[in-house]
């Protein structure tokens, strides 16, 4: 009996041991001045998993031959190893709580604090968000950024306030966006220059040293009031990070450290907080007054009219995305009316984004008419403006007799206009094309083919653009387009050559398996058009991107 139970102690010892040799052999790796270093790191980077299932499939390996030569120890060992592993990481843990100062965890806030009207962030690089939002809500009356770099020096001190639109120069407009789009167009964000900071309310943070310092404490917030020029330490807060052992051996690192005693699949170190979680300088400024930092500005309060005539103020502007965002708003108070909608399809130019078609999907039947009747007025007017870069990507989503009243409008708007921009002759395209066609279907190409006829028969300086803006709606090129486009390359404006070259069909369409004689017709003639661009520049930039041997 004495002799069975030594024997299995023993296997067990022999276990453990095995088991941690393969586990430090595989904790180390790669193997430091081992010529296969280069190997073995390129092979856990493409299989990070590949460490743990090689661990887990020694254990698991161990388990099995136990069974099978009837070694209870080899069986036990893999759960021994686990448990003592457990047991050294609580004696660890607990060790370094003893050692931790609890007051390092103290995170209290004078509520005073939130009375001072200016606060001052001393940071590296540039602020971000939540002192806009503490401007707008009129929480404090100015933000001052003072800038250091690493080594501590001093550097530019900007302070900024609100002043009104009509103060305020087109760039400060320009960079007060944010305020825009929460509904505040009657003010901007101006910002000066200072030659010290001002009293108030001041925050620094003092890393670790050194700088680059991974672990250890502390990273010191301190939250001061300046008076007179000195400054008093009102709060502090701490926050730094240490290793333990992890609760189980495995073979993965934390990126981010948890609280102490926190289980987190990490071995055989595992990062822990000390003090609380991370901070920045705008975290304390979001506990003194109460908000989250990196939040947008709330709401505007006005009345459903004023921020209708702001939205549709800002739709003619230079910037007029913002108006976007007070019509969402004001859709989600129930609130729509004619001259905010005519507003909105403003922004139907270039501007493929969500927030339009989510305004779009919530209009009923009849706003959605007179959205696409403002659509139409637009793209009527040869005054409404926009460069040859400007596109209509806007896709009207609708059933096809709902609109069936506006598409001969449009197409007549595409076949017999000749004073348009690129991105009225697209959206005109896109309001009279017949999506109930599928894709190359025999409709499909009869109604391409139908549409490309109308611009063959176009002598006007409108032909360019025109070509341009069919391209970007029936984007599957023919042979018979690329060879008539291939013969009117003197007709095209220098500046507009890469954009006909590339609607005409210069590169392969997807079904091409081989460069057609219409395609090499194209390509042989652009190639002498390019030839004759007076521009160097412009003639250099694109014979590099049409080159012969380019697709």
């Amino acid at each position: 009996m004495i002799e069975r139970i030594a024997k299995h102690v023993a296997f067990l010892l022999i276990g453990l041991a095995v088991l941690a040799g393969v586990y430090a052999f595989l904790a180390t790796l790669p193997l430091p001045n081992s010529g296969l270093t280069l190997l073995i790191v390129l092979m856990l980077a493409a299989t990070p998993g590949l460490l743990s299932l090689l661990w887990v499939g020694t254990m698991v390996a161990m388990v099995i031959l136990g069974a099978h030569r009837k070694h209870p120890g080899l069986i036990a060992a893999p759960f021994v190893f686990c448990a003592i592993w457990f047991s050294a990481s609580v004696w660890d843990r607990y060790q370094l709580a003893q050692r931790t100062d609890p007051t390092l965890s103290g995170r209290t806030i004078p509520a005073e604090l939130r009375s001072i009207r200016t606060l001052t962030l001393v940071e590296q690089g540039e602020p971000c968000c939540g002192s806009t939002a503490l401007l707008a809500d009129h929480v404090i009356d100015r933000f001052v950024h003072a800038e250091i770099d690493q080594q501590g020096h001093a550097g530019p001190i900007r302070s900024t306030e609100l002043a009104a639109a009509k103060d305020c120069s087109e760039d400060e407009l320009r960079r007060s966006a944010v305020l825009q789009r929460s509904g505040r167009t009657d003010v901007c964000l101006k910002t000066t220059t200072l030659d010290a900071i001002p009293d108030g309310l001041v925050i620094r943070i003092q890393p670790m040293q050194p700088f680059a310092a991974s672990y250890g404490c502390c990273n010191v917030g301190t939250i001061n009031v300046r008076q007179a020029g000195e400054e008093r330490v009102a709060a502090t807060w701490h926050y730094g990070q240490q290793t333990v052992v992890s609760y189980l051996p495995l073979l993965r690192r934390n990126s981010h450290p948890t609280p102490l005693w926190k289980y987190t699949e990490a071995g055989p170190r595992q990062a822990v907080e000390i003090g609380g979680p991370a901070f920045s300088d705008g975290d304390l400024a979001a506990a003194v007054y109460g908000i989250d930092w990196k939040a947008p500005p709330k709401f505007a309060e006005a009345s459903n009219v004023e921020l209708s005539r702001r939205a549709q103020q800002l739709a003619q502007t230079n910037s007029p995305n913002a108006a976007l965002d007070i019509a969402l708003q004001l859709q989600g108070n129930g609130y729509v009316d004619d001259d905010l909608i005519r507003a909105v399809s403003r922004l139907i130019r270039s501007y493929d984004d969500q927030r339009l078609y989510k305004f779009w999907h919530r209009l009923d039947r009849k706003n959605k008419g007179t959205f696409i009747e403002a659509v139409i007025a637009q793209i009527s007017d040869p005054t409404a403006g926009g460069s040859d870069y400007v596109r209509a990507a806007f896709q009207v989503q609708m059933h096809r007799e709902e609109l069936s009243a506006y598409m001969p409008q449009a197409e007549a708007i595409f076949s017999n206009r000749h004073d348009l921009n690129i991105w009225q002759y697209e959206m005109a395209l896109r309001l009279a094309k017949d999506d109930r066609l599928l894709h190359r279907s025999e409709q499909y190409s009869a109604e391409q083919r139908q549409r490309f006829r109308s611009i063959e028969d176009d002598m006007s300086d409108a032909f360019t653009r025109r070509v341009i803006a069919f391209s970007s709606v029936y984007f599957n090129k023919t042979d018979e387009e690329r060879e008539f486009l291939a013969h009117q390359l003197d007709r095209v404006p220098d500046k507009l050559l890469h954009d006909y070259l590339t609607a005409a069909g210069w590169n392969r369409s997807p079904d091409e398996a081989s460069v057609t004689a219409a395609t090499r017709l194209l390509r042989e003639q652009a190639a002498t058009r390019i030839a004759g661009v007076q521009d160097v520049r412009l003639r250099r930039d694109l014979q590099e991107w049409f080159r012969p041997t380019r697709n």
